[in-house]
């Protein structure tokens, strides 16, 4: 059993000169009100959420104008996404984001993030965080291209993690 019914991953952030600092990924509880769940997301990720699911028992919630704001690419998160997707997405996901269980249309809210599931994303979190910092070469091209092969391998180290 899990300590923790969501879980809180933020973006790795280069420095120019320094190696990137490994950031303090949190394990949250859920509220499971459904009043309370929405501004307790916005609070969390920083403005209005938006919600997506690439696995059916999780939620990936982020920022939904983060590339505009400006806020920092997730590597992390596009990372695990796009493992749980089983492709690259081809698009950005900036600052922090929050994965929960998956959403409960009867009840306008999104379900704790499963137990056994909540073990899974902190190892894919932990392995992915590690791939990006120990690569951080790679961070300041990150904006320009998804698709190169680095990336490709970040997916790989993370799903080996699994």
């Amino acid at each position: 059993m899990s300590d923790f019914t969501a879980l809180g991953v933020e973006p790795v952030i280069d420095h120019p000169v320094d190696t990137p600092e490994r950031p303090q990924h949190k394990r949250l509880i859920l509220p499971t009100d459904p009043d309370i769940q929405a501004d307790w997301l916005y609070e969390e990720v920083g403005g209005i959420t938006e919600a997506a699911s690439w696995h059916r028992s999780l939620t990936v919630h982020v920022h939904d104008n983060g590339q505009n704001f400006p806020l920092e690419p997730n590597a992390v998160l596009w990372t695990l996404a796009s493992v749980w997707r089983g492709a690259p997405l081809d698009h950005l996901l900036y600052g922090r984001g929050v994965i929960t269980g998956p959403e409960r249309e009867d009840r306008g809210a999104y379900e704790e993030l499963p137990p056994q599931f909540a073990e899974q994303a902190l190892r894919a979190v932990d392995a992915a965080t590690d791939w990006w910092i120990e690569h951080d070469y790679d961070l300041p091209i990150w904006a320009h291209d998804p698709t190169r092969s680095a990336f490709r391998e970040a997916i790989a180290h993370t799903r080996r993690a699994l």
